[in-house]
């Protein structure tokens, strides 16, 4: 068993570095082509509607997926995280997750009645929290340059440049994910969408709440007129104001995430440590017939602690 441990170890190690070095090597080609991965497209074709769309369909965007009601959320959440859906690399990383899985669930659990359920509960878990992290990066991403991509479409308005050509003006010279959404915004102003519509779907497909003072502020704009550039100046600030802010909570609440996280980590890891020194140490537990009972007590009991843990050391601001 520790043998197969081992190979299965090695093997996803190698698929990491060989997934790591590929990627590296595509962005570095990809850096030296355009800026960010919408021009890069459209540079490839010179259909610029049917790029829109294709971009639109890899991302899981089309006018029908906020009229089914039990997949709008699950939807949302894969469209912000920005990643695009590919049959053949999606078979390749659920083959090859499932079997390290299998392979650490049959070593840590003895009884099928409970290795099974916990195998295509973290068959289903670990793809969700591989979105969440993705879409919290992008997120994060997102919020840091969109200070700097106001700043650059205030430049072009105060040359005299209407909003729609500010917008297309961030969409080349800012890389992603803030080009290509803006290169998707602008594509919508293009194709006769109105600005209040574009910017609540560009809200939609990123997630950033940030986009909501963007958009009242343009909104409101668009409605009783006002300067434009002191707006996305005073707009520009109050972000980078509210960024350093979250900075700042982040910093001072550190240790308290930190020490969350250790403490929801410990039980499995202290469990995993015993197992492999001692195998037969929990045999009486599984062997009296209520070990299943107990795990599911513990999990529970641990899941409403990990809750508590979240409120402690979360902070809305």
């Amino acid at each position: 068993m520790t043998l197969i441990l081992l190979y299965a170890a090695v093997f996803v190690a190698v698929l990491i570095a060989a997934e790591a070095l590929l990627r590296g090597y595509f962005r570095t080609s990809e850096r030296h082509r355009a800026v960010n991965d919408r021009l890069s497209l459209l540079a490839q074709s010179e259909n610029h509607r049917e790029t829109y769309r294709e971009m639109l369909k890899q991302r899981g965007v089309n006018a029908e997926w906020r009229s089914i009601p039990l997949m709008q959320r699950l939807r949302q959440f894969y469209v912000q995280s920005g990643i695009k859906f590919d049959v053949k690399r999606f078979a390749l990383f659920a083959i090859a997750g499932a079997v390290p899985v299998w392979l650490a669930v049959q070593f840590l659990v003895p009884t099928n009645l409970i290795r099974i359920p916990l195998f295509l509960a973290a068959c289903l878990l670990i793809p969700a929290l591989v979105v969440w992290w993705a879409r919290a990066v992008r997120i994060r991403k997102f919020a840091e340059k969109l200070p700097e991509a106001l700043d650059v479409a205030n430049r072009s308005l105060a040359a005299g440049h209407p909003l729609p050509a500010a917008i297309s003006l961030v969409a080349r010279e800012m890389p992603d994910p803030i080009g290509t959404e803006f290169g998707l915004l602008s594509d919508e102003l293009t194709y006769g969408v109105t600005l209040d519509d574009a910017l609540m779907n560009l809200n939609d497909r990123v997630g950033v709440e940030d986009l909501n003072l963007l958009a009242i502020s343009l909104s409101v704009q668009a409605g009783t007129g006002g300067n434009l550039v002191e707006i996305l100046q005073n707009l520009s600030k109050t972000l980078r104001d509210r960024f350093m802010l979250k900075a700042k909570v982040k910093s001072i609440s550190a240790e308290g995430r930190i020490t969350a996280i250790f403490m929801s980590l410990y039980p499995f890891l202290l469990y995993g440590m015993i197992k492999a020194l001692a195998p037969d140490y929990f045999d009486p537990v599984w062997n009296s017939g209520y070990g299943s009972i107990i795990v599911t007590a513990l999990l529970v009991v641990m899941a409403i602690g990990n809750v508590i843990l979240y409120k402690m050391v979360h902070f809305e601001y």
